[in-house]
């Protein structure tokens, strides 16, 4: 599989992803939401869409958080595979905020597909926006990429973009210190 899910086409995964690793906590902040989400998180995750910087305000804060749970539950079903489930959940979301396409054209003249109404709510465009990414994904039977990190102090959640699509691990670094703690396991048994 050759995606690259930083191009324009794939904007729904990719902040789907955002929207879960950074707006919600993870095993190192403990596993209940404990105070609020910065609202300049909030800002980086949504700052390549300038429309959507312009209408954030600070009170959409909680209701991005919901969302990120519903995402997280979806994703985190998808990597254990139970498909069925999380259609059901994408499916709920998707007749809650109709993913209607439409044609619109930038500042610099070229035309996007967008999947949500043009006058959607903020919320509601990003939740069709992030769930068509995730159904399409579902749709091309590409689901069993998404995946939680197997390390033991993380549970950040990805797409699995490697060739083989065996990937166990959300970064590079998670990889090492879990390759790492086994080695000195390993270690300290044969001592």
């Amino acid at each position: 599989m050759n995606v690259d899910i930083d191009s324009y086409e794939f904007t729904g995964i990719r902040i789907s992803l955002s929207f879960v690793n950074q707006l919600l906590p993870g095993k190192l902040q403990g596993n209940e939401f404990k105070g609020k989400v910065d609202f300049s998180t909030l800002t980086d995750i949504l700052s390549e869409d300038p429309g959507s910087l312009q209408r954030l305000e600070e009170n959409h804060v909680e209701e991005f958080v919901s969302l990120a749970k519903v995402l997280r539950e979806i994703i985190v079903l998808l990597g254990k595979g139970e498909v069925s489930t999380s259609a059901q959940k994408l499916n709920a979301l998707m007749s809650e905020c109709p993913a209607t396409p439409s044609l619109e054209c930038d500042e610099n003249g070229h035309w996007h597909l967008h999947h949500h109404p043009l006058d959607a709510g903020l919320i509601a465009m990003w939740t069709a926006i992030c769930a068509e990414g995730l159904a399409r994904m579902v749709g091309e039977q590409h689901y069993h990429r998404f995946g939680v990190c197997e390390a033991v102090e993380c549970d950040r959640v990805f797409f699995d973009t490697s060739r083989n699509g065996r990937r166990r691990f959300c970064s590079v670094s998670c990889q090492n210190r879990t390759k790492i703690a086994a080695f000195r396991l390993r270690n300290s048994k044969n001592k």
